[in-house]
């Protein structure tokens, strides 16, 4: 038994590590591939480009500030569909291509689809990203999208809701960067964990399968 004890850990740490990439989005920090297909473990069959949870749990109940200065919470999560996607206005990349990604998304959806959407940007960098950096920020890519940040144990509590990650190297100095998950996630018109966005999807010049599953969604 002792001899094969180190293969049992083994096997228990890939599978671990598997459930932890694929099904919360915990291996999608800077540097790590986000390609992987989710309509390979897609639970909800209707869509071919969403991985919905089977248990929609609520979010974090969090205090915020959005990039108009106004107090967000998760109440402001109730009544529409929210797409959420976090990071900071420092990223070299990631972050504003998911952006630009997304907001050619929107602009595919209709009007009516639209309105039951919001598209929010949670900025993990709070001491950079202040909310008037965070509207000039993000006057680049749609004057929909929400911008907020906060105290850190506000977006922490947020962030570990929607199973996301994220670490600040304060280490490199004033220029420093901040690692963290790439995924889109869902939450429901009840403030409820929902699901994910596919990451093909999103980066797919054609992101039509990905707007009529969503306009699906929000029916």
């Amino acid at each position: 038994m002792n001899k094969l004890l180190p293969y049992i850990l083994i096997g228990f740490a890939l599978v671990s590590g598997f459930y932890l990439k694929h099904y919360l989005g915990l291996g999608d920090t800077k540097g790590v591939d986000d390609s992987v297909m989710i309509s390979d473990n897609k639970i909800d069959n209707r869509f071919e480009t969403l991985l919905i949870y089977p248990k929609k749990n609520p979010v974090f109940d969090f205090t915020l500030i959005d990039h108009l200065g106004n107090k967000f919470n998760a109440e402001h999560f109730k009544g529409r569909w929210n797409l959420i996607f976090s990071g900071y206005t420092n990223c070299p990349d990631v972050c504003p291509n998911t952006l630009n990604q997304m907001t050619q998304m929107y602009q595919l959806m209709e009007p009516s689809t639209r309105d039951k959407f919001q598209i929010i940007f949670l900025s993990v960098d709070p001491l950079r990203d202040t909310p008037e950096h965070l509207k000039q920020y993000l006057d680049y890519f749609h004057q929909d999208f929400i911008g907020i940040s906060g105290e850190k144990s506000q977006i922490d509590g947020l962030i570990k809701s929607l199973g996301g990650i994220y670490t600040i190297n304060q280490q490199e100095g004033e220029y420093y960067t901040v690692d963290h998950s790439a995924r889109i996630f869902i939450v429901g018109p009840k403030a409820e964990r929902y699901g994910i966005l596919d990451a093909m999807a999103v980066k797919s010049k054609n992101k039509n399968q990905l707007v009529n599953d969503l306009t699906e969604l929000a029916k």
